[in-house]
């Protein structure tokens, strides 16, 4: 089973998938970016876009490394901000085709508590994530990415039950 957590930059993703991977015994996080960074180390620079997501080989890589990792009894876990419906349908609409369980839940936030939680990692408006985040919140209205959470006023453990609970999954208790 793969969950794929979307939402804009700073709404809090990868808390989520750390926190499900402590209560789903076996569970993985696989993090799509670190694909985009090994691209941006191995491709010459000229071949690289601004955005990795816009090379047709990290697509393919990421759909090629899930389709992998997904066996009978993992839960891949997959925090990454996902806005363009094309690349939504070369990556999660292809596994799913291929028979691959693959839940799709967007974290979603107020413009002001995306602000403060990118304050809070030390990230202001000017760095690349701030600076689409707004834009990223609109495009994330569109239907294709709905199971939405709004995660305003929620706690961390409150976002990981709420995952849980969308995805009909098994949660542990939270560890003290």
């Amino acid at each position: 089973m793969i969950i794929w957590i979307n939402g804009t930059f700073g709404v809090g993703k990868t808390t989520a998938a750390q926190g499900l991977q402590q209560r789903i015994k076996g569970s993985h996080v696989f993090d799509p970016e670190l694909t985009g960074q090994l691209l941006r180390q191995q491709l010459p620079q000229a071949d690289q876009p601004d955005d990795f997501q816009d090379a047709p080989l990290w697509r393919r890589l990421n759909l090629l490394l899930l389709e992998q990792l997904d066996q009978a009894s993992a839960v891949i876990l997959v925090p990454m901000t996902l806005t363009n419906s094309t690349y939504f349908e070369e990556i999660i609409g292809a596994l799913r085709k291929t028979g691959h369980q693959v839940h799709h839940v967007t974290l979603m936030a107020s413009p002001k508590t995306v602000r403060r939680r990118l304050r809070s990692r030390f990230e202001r408006g000017q760095s690349w994530g701030g600076k689409q985040a707004e834009e990223r919140l609109r495009e994330l209205s569109d239907p294709l990415f709905s199971h939405h959470i709004e995660t305003d006023g929620m706690s961390k453990r409150q976002i990981v039950d709420a995952v849980g609970l969308r995805c009909n999954l098994h949660l542990l208790p939270p560890q003290r």
